[in-house]
Order: C-alpha cells, then structure tokens, then sequence
C-alpha cells in the first residue's frame, strides 16, 4: 500500500506535530479542524515548527514554504476523500471517537487505512464503529512528533496483517521506528510511564522529597532528559490526569487512580508548560 495522501482530524500538539513531520518529505496532507479558529491556530502551529527547523538549518526557507504548500485545510470531514490514511487526532474522548469513527467510513476512501493517535482508549471501541475493522489500526505517535522517534502501531483483534503492515512502513516513511503491540488500554509506553509520573507526585505529597529534587535524581541518577513533575507539565496536568483516570476505569488497579494533589492541580487550570503554570512556573 502506497501513501500519498493523509488526512490528519485535530491540528492540536499531536496532529500539528504528525503534520509538520509529514510535509517536508513529499506527502500531501489534508488537516480537519472543527472551525476556521481551529484551523488557523493549527496551520500557526505547523508553520511555527517547521520555522524552528529552519532555525537549525534543517530546512532552507524555501524548503519549509513548499512543505507547506502540501498542506491543506477544511472544517469538513468530508474533505477526508481521497486520503491514503485518515488519522485520527483528536480530543481524548471516547463518544467523539466513536462519532470520528462513522463519519471515517462515510467519508474516506472504501481502501483507506483508519487510525487513532489515541494514548489509552482502546482501538476496538473505534473499530467497532465501522463495517470495516480489519482497517482500523494505531499510529499512537510521541509528544514532540517531530523530535521523537517512536510510534506504537495498535493491533486490534481484527487488524489484518496488511494494514498492520501499511502502517509500519509509513511509520518508517515519516522517520519512525514503529513497534507492534496488541490492543489496551495505555498500550505499552502509558502503561509503564503513567504508574510513575504518579508515584513521583505521591512521594511528593507524603514529604519524601521537593519536586525539583525528584526531577534531580531520576535526571542525575537514571539519565532522564527531563523528571516526572517536568515531563507532567510538558504532556499536560489535564491529559496525565484522563489518562489515570481511563487506565484504573478499565484495570481497577490502584495504581492508576489520580493522587488528589493533580486533581487540585488541573481544578485549579494549573495544567503544565501550556498553560504557563502546572508544577513550575513558565515565563
């Protein structure tokens, strides 16, 4: 399977992020929003990122203009026709999920891969939407697309080999290296990671030690480019917090249950770098 064309649904951090890697290396890209607002704060957000790699020398100015040129923009999920790939990257919501999911097999082509960029709600909610599960599969790509090499391609049940393998080869195509796993919730790497970014905030709430000191010895004594309480602030206060809160509804394992100092903390509007306060401060 070729692709030539993706359909990215949400130009949010993941989308822009999916988008921006797309472009400077020959796709066409067509970005849904749910108003012309939305639309514009996401092509902003691509044009933002692709400027930084001009900063750096990754891209000329020219380069990053024709990159750009590849992407276009609608508030209509019928704009998804024709797409290779349609890839879901939207709100972490399971009934918007559900609703993407029937609008995706509406609209996109009958031979189109469907996918989510979903961090923990399970792929066969979505696939049971459509009449067509064998298509239906994961890219669940890494905050910031562009810097991170990782993708989790989601097996379902019902994904056949040739989709689980279409998916692959994108992945490699965007610069990736993809990893197979099987349907769940928190897949593999929310599975491990979200456990102990709440560890960390309950041995702060219990007095263990400051957060600057917890980010200090997972820095300085495990190698971490970054601690707990900040990479909580750079994924999102709120979206660490729904994250716990999906995994324990489907695991009932304690261990995933909010510590009630995050609840404060997203109550209060504190949800990290986005916001320009979570556990630091942001200038």
């Amino acid at each position: 399977m070729e692709f030539k064309t993706l359909a990215i649904v949400g130009l949010g951090t993941m989308g822009a992020g999916i988008a921006q890697t797309a472009v400077p290396l020959g796709f066409d890209v067509v970005g849904i929003e749910r108003d012309e607002q939305a639309v514009e704060a996401g092509r902003a957000r691509i044009a933002a990122g692709l400027a930084k790699f001009v900063a750096k020398g990754r891209f000329t100015e020219e380069q990053a203009a024709q990159a750009l040129a590849r992407l276009r923009t609608s508030t209509d999920r019928a704009a998804i026709a024709g797409a290779d790939i349609v890839i879901d990257a939207a709100f972490e919501d399971v009934d918007l999920k559900r609703e993407l999911f029937r609008d995706f097999e509406r609209h996109a082509s009958p031979t189109a891969v469907l996918a989510s960029n979903t961090s923990t709600i399970p792929l066969v909610i979505m696939a049971a939407e459509t009449s067509a599960p064998e298509r239906v599969v994961g890219l669940h790509f890494f905050n910031p697309v562009p810097l991170m090499d990782l993708v989790e391609v989601i097996r379902t049940p019902a994904t056949s080999e040739e989709t689980i393998q279409a998916a692959v080869e994108l992945s490699k195509a965007l610069g990736k290296s993809p990893v197979v796993i099987k349907d769940g919730p928190g897949f593999i790497g929310n599975l491990l990671v979200v456990p102990f970014l709440l560890d960390a905030i309950r041995a702060f709430e219990r007095g263990v030690a400051s957060m600057e000191d917890i980010d200090a010895v997972l820095r300085l004594g495990f190698n971490h480019p970054m601690g707990p309480f900040r990479l909580s602030d750079l994924i999102g206060l709120d979206i660490v917090h729904d994250m716990a809160a999906r995994m324990y509804e489907e695991y009932r394992d304690p261990k995933y249950w909010p510590p009630p100092l995050l609840k404060q903390y997203v109550r209060m509007g504190w949800l990290g770098r986005k916001t320009k306060r979570g556990f630091y401060t942001y200038d």
